[in-house]
């Protein structure tokens, strides 16, 4: 592996770190907030700081660029938008797993799409990786197929769109100046979302809350989602959402870590099967390839 991959590999990992370590305080938030009014505010914050962090890079932005951004912006409000309207109506186990079917999707997209050429790991380290999250996320959880879940595949769907869009518009757009683009256009999707649904639901500005939607935006959103961004910038759509699916994988370690949740032998081998894909994915013919 070349320096590029790995700083890509561990921009990503990292990020999959940050937003694993983010399900309580979500939870939490919830439970002060509405949930597109928690993304505008969110995303609201996120564009002050890469706004002054990026604003060289914001210098003689085009149509082109500004309408990339929009683009990018419209699909990552509309996944978390969709994302938690799903979960009122499903278990937190059912989003997470189906939420990941972008694993599957990205591959399958990027060569429908664009006729990108995949190599068979490809396909078999996204299966694999389905397979693993479906062990961790559904422990003993049954049931059939309901709006929250349809919702929630919904959102997997506008996840991988998110991916393959950031990739192609990279392209064409500077990176940093497309992370200030998305981030400032999905506040004000969610905006209009809060206004047209949410108005008069209740707000409770308290310490909990607004701290929570500080690390939500600081942490979770700027910091990962720029790490994402420019881990993107070095590696193909495909092997980046095998990385970030690993958002799950995070958020059931932490979960039994410090929430003193079991390990049970359903998790530890759905650990054993999401190894096996990485190392299909970081050791595979197909990796040179892309």
């Amino acid at each position: 592996m070349t320096k590029k991959e790995l700083l890509a590999d561990g921009l990503l990992l990292l990020t999959a770190l940050i937003w694993g370590s983010a399900f309580a305080v979500v939870k939490n938030t919830l439970d002060s907030f509405p949930p597109a009014a928690i993304i505008a505010m969110r995303y609201a914050i996120a564009t002050a700081i890469t706004g002054v962090v990026f604003r060289r890079h914001l210098r003689g932005l085009t149509r082109g660029d500004i309408s990339r951004g929009a683009l990018v912006g419209l699909l990552l409000a509309a996944a978390y938008i969709v994302q938690t309207i799903g979960l009122q109506y499903t278990t937190a186990g059912k989003n997470a797993f189906l939420t990941t079917v972008y694993v599957l999707l990205v591959p399958f997209g990027c060569r429908v799409l664009f006729g990108q050429r995949l190599h068979r790991d490809n396909y078999i380290a996204a299966v694999l990786m389905l397979v693993g999250i479906g062990l961790l996320s559904l422990e003993d959880e049954v049931g059939g197929l309901n709006v929250g879940d349809a919702l929630t595949l919904l959102c997997g769907a506008l996840f991988a769109a998110h991916i393959i869009s950031v990739e192609r518009c990279q392209q064409r757009t500077n990176v940093y100046a497309l992370i200030v683009l998305q981030f400032g256009f999905a506040a004000v999707y969610a905006l209009l979302y809060a206004l047209l649904f949410e108005r008069g639901l209740p707000m409770d500005f308290n310490a909990g809350s607004v701290g929570g939607l500080l690390y939500l935006a600081v942490f979770s959103t700027t910091i990962a989602m720029s790490l994402q961004n420019i881990g993107q910038s070095m590696a193909p759509a495909s092997h980046s959402a095998i990385l970030l699916s690993l958002e799950s994988v995070f958020g059931a370690l932490f979960s039994c870590l410090l929430l003193g949740e079991p390990m049970t032998p359903k998790i530890l081998a759905g650990f054993a099967v999401i190894f096996a894909a990485l190392l299909v994915c970081e050791l595979g013919p197909g990796r040179n390839k892309n």
